[in-house]
């Protein structure tokens, strides 16, 4: 979702609280995959899915171009790339109800469905009522978090002592408007913060299908992740787990710093003055069977700091992966070599988005050409093939066996996206901190 602008810096003194005396150093928040814990209803088409799930993709990818101790918590998982989103799962208010919010390091604020609301989409599970919470509070429209949103408002008492509201719209369509306050949430291992900043939204409407709400995690001072900073640190990490998976103990997110597996690769992590919420990398190229790929300029995958145009991003709710367009076109014609070489048959047109298929009949999918995705400084980010190489059915299920698509998207705008699906089975660490991005393979063990 499009990242908020703040304009003020402002200090939000959170108190992380646990069984123990002494709070834990870093903090778990279980993650799902939509399909995991909402699966498609019987009888639904798999082709169908697909194509109504890659159009919400693009739809988040659109959203991410026109925008300018320990904490855990599970990650659920869920069928093939049938959704984008993957869920945490969060307690919210005193006492708590349980809520699915999308993660989202596109996005600042934290914010979920409220009743009773004016306009709410279908959401599974309890929606929060704020009138059962004793810990719910209203933040002023005179405090410096209501003056850190892009759009503040007032009610109508004004800015002296009426109650912030907030309004996010998204480049999709998507919007949440509601009240601003801070509640305690609830994570793993009954640990928990106060004073979280969150919005409470009566009007919300869009591409939030079975979701409670929205987990900012970006870099802006309202994030999730800046507000627990005190506490556990600038730095948390996720694994997305198996998609096609309904186990939900491969997947989490974690708040502070955990040991670094040797197998870690870092790369810099870049800032946006005109988008300092994302997350830049500064991306070197690609690999394919072990060679380098050419054939497209350097500049494509680089971030114009002057204007703030192109560049890489490392984000959790885009699923497919999007390079500016020549940068793409010689992946996917360097790939396209390799796997006619091995005797893969390439099918003729386009299948749902992907433009580059091929018929596996009496072939792995693991014998498609090895894909490396280089960044600065040497680290190196070897995709295993099942999170590129991607079945896809053409509407019947028994072609699924043996259509695979190249799993990635040209990006006609210039902003290049690392969408979930390529980050799967990785270990992703955002270390503000230290201004760096790290993968491990296989890193989904907490």
């Amino acid at each position: 979702m499009a990242p908020l602008k703040t304009l003020l810096l402002f200090l939000v003194v959170l108190l992380p609280v646990a069984n123990a005396c002494q709070p834990p150093r870093t903090l778990h928040v279980p993650v799902f995959h939509r399909d995991a814990l909402f699966p498609p209803p019987p009888g639904a088409k798999r082709g169908s899915l697909l194509r109504q799930r890659l159009a919400a993709d693009a739809a988040r990818y659109a959203s991410l171009v026109d925008a300018t101790g320990r904490l855990h918590s599970p990650v659920f998982s869920g069928i093939p790339f049938e959704s984008g989103e993957y869920f945490a799962l969060v307690g919210v208010g005193t006492p708590s109800t349980k809520a699915m919010l999308v993660i989202d390091t596109g996005s600042d604020l934290v914010w979920l469905q409220c009743s009773p609301c004016r306009r709410c989409y279908a959401q599974r599970g309890q929606v929060f009522d704020p009138r059962r919470s004793s810990t719910y509070r209203r933040v002023p429209c005179s405090s410096p978090q209501c003056r850190a949103l892009r759009f503040p408002g007032c009610d109508s008492g004004g800015a002296a002592g009426g109650g912030c509201r907030y309004m996010v719209a998204y480049g999709d369509g998507s919007s949440s408007t509601g009240e601003l306050a801070t509640d305690k949430l609830a994570f793993a291992n009954d640990t928990y913060v106060n004073n979280v900043t969150l919005g409470c939204g009566r009007d919300n409407e869009g591409l939030f299908d079975s979701a409670a709400g929205l987990l900012g995690v970006a870099r802006g001072k309202i994030s999730i992740s800046t507000q627990v900073a005190p506490a556990y640190g600038s730095v948390f990490e996720y694994c997305l787990g198996d998609r096609t998976s309904r186990s939900t103990r491969s997947s989490y997110l974690v708040f502070g710093r955990t040991p670094e597996p040797p197998s870690t690769a870092f790369t810099a992590l870049l800032s946006n003055p005109r988008r300092p919420s994302l997350y830049y990398v500064d991306m070197a190229g690609f690999s394919v069977g072990g060679e380098r790929v050419t054939g497209f300029s350097n500049a494509s995958l680089a971030l114009d700091t002057a204007t703030g145009r192109g560049g890489v991003v490392v984000d959790s709710g885009t699923a497919i992966s999007r390079f500016a367009r020549d940068a793409y076109a010689a992946l996917r014609d360097a790939f396209d070599a390799r796997a006619r070489a091995a005797g893969m048959r390439r099918l003729a047109g386009e299948h749902s988005v992907f433009d580059a298929c091929y018929d596996l009949r009496g072939r792995p999918a693991a014998s498609a050409p090895l894909i490396v995705l280089h960044f600065a400084g040497g680290a190196d980010m070897a995709l295993p093939p099942e999170n590129y190489f991607l079945p896809v059915d053409g509407g019947r299920r028994r072609a699924a066996s043996y259509r695979r698509c190249l799993g990635f998207e040209a990006a006609d705008d210039g902003l290049s996206v690392i969408g979930n699906v390529q980050q799967q089975g990785f270990r992703v660490v955002f270390d503000v901190e230290k201004e760096r991005i790290g993968f491990a393979p296989k890193g989904c063990t907490s």
